[in-house]
């Protein structure tokens, strides 16, 4: 018998493909269909996200971009609560773009899935028709597509959509150029073009790099332009500039929410490092989780923040405060942006967000590790990262002011261990020994070039060769065995030296090969191969098992069976440079002898050879660096054998110091060296 489809319900269907868009505000549309675990979503809780949401019903905007921390509701409202609006309110085939297809397929069966379900509205919306509703594409009723995708040019090309929902815009590491076919703000934009002013490009996030130039500073003439930094940070700078404002619940004049912790009358970051050495974290949070109006200087605590917010304003480059009213000629672009510091964030408290910084802060005073500063401001409050060692002016003339006076091959005191790193060049090894301390405190102790071989030549031997004789290596096995003493007579040899294993044709081979020499004479633990890793995201250190039949170099002879550290430069040089810029003397501080500074001032050169960029570290004049290098090995040697885990008030027998006369194999066991695949 045939079956015919129900004619009522075909009309309905058909009705809703034809029914014009309701005029309603987005942000209204959002809070009718958007359902949270706690109810109906309120914009009350997040009022600063109505304006960038409200502008997709908007003519005068092709393109919104929020910036904003984490725990802001970023997501929740401009995302899911943008696609309630087009779903239920006006209508059209959208693509959300996500970081990766990991990520795309978790949105649909947890944030997406969960929103539909628990709206009737979506749920109602949806095509009746099962093959309508997949993991990555879903259809409606009114006859629009929703396509969850991520950054490919397959994804990006070829598809004109009315709206594109762009979520954590910086977390690609493609963003800057999608399959070199640009960046993926203007490969979106493009999808939208068709429907001109009707189509949509959304974007939002937290910044995700560093500052390009630490010197900058806002023109007066420009007072909301971000400093120059890659991703939604620079499609910020093109567009309309807004900032969030609260007003003093005191005296009604309006103060910026700024991004960053201007708002807490923080210290600078070197103040802070003495403050947070000096009286703890806790302390600092509880004097500093406050916010002064800057006009009448009245305080305002955690628990005006909803207030604060709820009677907040979005002001735009060009316009200005005048009572109650905005007036002034707002920048023209076809981009609506704004940008929210830390502070606005609907589910941050600020002794929580001063906390985490504080103690990133307190991390980087004790190993001079700033990872956690820039993690912190990056998700926290909202600001491109300024590396310490972009902030600093170091010379080689400074560092040579500050140069302390003990002998060569003399240890001074507060040494606990030593470590030796050795540089390829092409006719000679350059090696640097440092010491190493309670709080990691550092010294150079010794610095020297291994330029003759044992090879005969005439009536003397012949230069060092490493990329063609691979017997010219065993001249780096004697640096294990250097002693440096004591005022007290005990003797500290270095525990283990990392060697480069790169550099011209012939060196990484011969360095496999003579590790594995090594290791059939029972001394490789105490002798490492190492190599440079200039990925900024890279781990810090970790050991690899090289194997040349899985890559495309086929002469480095790597067979699996010879492990080289990997260490990343850019993160290692960081800590550097922070170690030059702390006083001489105590936790993390880099110790000059004066004996360098006098008789080899081109080591001091080569510590400030490289300049720090928002890419990395580069070496522009190609100035010789290996100070820098070796400074990178030695910290690199020091991490392989646990030196920033040690327990300093029960540390392992190789970090005590041995006794008057005593040496380190009399005294000492040997560190561990992690196995492979180790990494931090």
């Amino acid at each position: 018998m045939l079956q015919f489809a129900d004619p009522v319900a075909s009309s309905h269907a058909a009705a809703t493909r034809i029914l014009p868009s309701d005029r309603i505000l987005p942000s209204v549309a959002a809070e009718a269909t958007l359902r949270t675990a706690d109810g109906p979503y309120d914009f009350d809780l997040a009022p600063m996200m109505r304006e960038p949401l409200n502008e997709l019903a908007g003519r005068r905007y092709q393109g919104i971009v929020f910036v904003g921390p984490q725990r802001s509701s970023k997501t929740s409202a401009l995302i899911l609560g943008g696609l309630c609006y087009v779903v239920t309110a006006s209508p059209g085939d959208t693509l959300l773009v996500h970081v990766s297809r990991d990520s795309a397929r978790t949105f649909s069966q947890q944030d997406l899935s969960r929103a539909i379900a628990a709206s009737p509205k979506l749920a109602a919306a949806m095509s009746p028709s099962s093959r309508d509703d997949n993991l990555l594409d879903k259809r409606f009723r009114s006859g629009m597509d929703l396509h969850l995708g991520w950054p490919t040019a397959t994804q990006l090309a070829g598809r004109s959509v009315r709206y594109v929902f762009l979520t954590d815009y910086d977390r690609p590491e493609n963003r800057d150029n999608v399959d070199g076919q640009g960046p993926l703000w203007d490969m979106a934009l493009k999808r939208v073009e068709t429907y001109m002013s009707r189509g949509k490009c959304l974007a939002e996030s937290s910044p995700g790099d560093d500052v390009v130039d630490g010197a900058w500073r806002a023109p007066d003439s420009a007072p909301h332009m971000a400093p120059p930094a890659r991703g939604i940070i620079s499609v910020y700078n093109t567009g309309s500039r807004g900032r969030w404002y609260w007003r003093c619940r005191h005296c009604g004049e309006w103060m910026q929410c700024a991004p960053g912790y201007d708002l807490f009358r923080l210290p600078t970051v070197e103040r802070l490092i003495d403050l947070v050495r000096e009286h703890g974290v806790e302390p600092l949070v509880e004097r500093y989780a406050i916010v002064p109006c800057p006009t009448c200087a009245v305080i305002h605590t955690q628990e005006d923040k909803a207030a604060l917010n709820l009677s907040g304003r979005w002001l735009h480059e060009g316009e200005r405060f005048e009572g109650d009213a905005i007036v002034g000629d707002r920048r023209r672009s076809n981009i609506w942006s704004g940008w929210m510091g830390g502070a606005g964030a609907s589910f941050q408290r600020w002794d929580s967000l001063l906390r985490n910084y504080l103690q990133a802060v307190e991390r980087y005073a004790a190993i001079g590790d700033e990872a956690p500063m820039r993690m912190v401001s990056l998700s926290d409050v909202a600001l491109p990262y300024t590396p310490m060692a972009m902030r600093s002016k170091r010379t080689a003339k400074k560092i040579a002011e500050r140069a302390e006076i003990w002998g060569e091959r003399t240890l001074p005191v507060g040494v606990r261990f030593l470590t030796a790193a050795a540089d390829v060049q092409s006719s000679r090894f350059v090696v640097q020994v440092h010491g190493w301390g309670e709080g990691l405190e550092q010294w150079i102790i010794d610095r020297y070039d291994l330029s003759s071989s044992d090879r005969p030549e005439g009536d003397r031997y012949a230069a060092v060769q490493p990329a063609s004789y691979l017997e010219d290596w065993s001249v780096l096995e004697a640096v294990i065995s250097r002693e440096y003493r004591f005022a007290s007579g005990a003797v500290l040899r270095p525990l283990v030296m990392m060697v480069d294993s790169g550099g011209r044709a012939g060196v990484t081979a011969n360095a496999y090969a003579w590790w594995r020499s090594l290791a059939k004479k029972g001394q490789s633990q105490r002798i490492q191969l190492v190599r440079g890793d200039g990925r900024l995201k890279a781990a810090r250190i970790r050991r690899t098992l090289p194997d040349s039949s899985k890559r495309s170099d086929r002469k480095s002879g790597a067979k699996g069976d010879v492990p080289v550290w990997m260490v990343n430069t850019n993160m290692l040089k960081d800590q550097l440079a922070g170690d030059l810029d702390r006083p001489s003397g105590g936790i993390a501080s880099l110790h000059i002898p004066e004996w360098i500074a006098s008789k080899m001032p081109d080591v001091l050169e080569e510590l400030v050879a490289e300049i720090r960029t928002d890419k990395g570290w580069r070496n522009p004049a190609s100035k010789r660096n290996e100070a820098t290098d070796l400074a990178v090995y030695n910290r690199g040697a020091m991490l392989a054998i646990g030196g920033e885990r040690i327990e300093w008030e029960n540390p392992p027998s190789w970090a005590v110091v041995p006794g008057a006369g005593a040496t380190v194999t009399a005294r000492r066991r040997r560190p561990r060296i992690n196995s492979p695949g180790a990494s931090y």
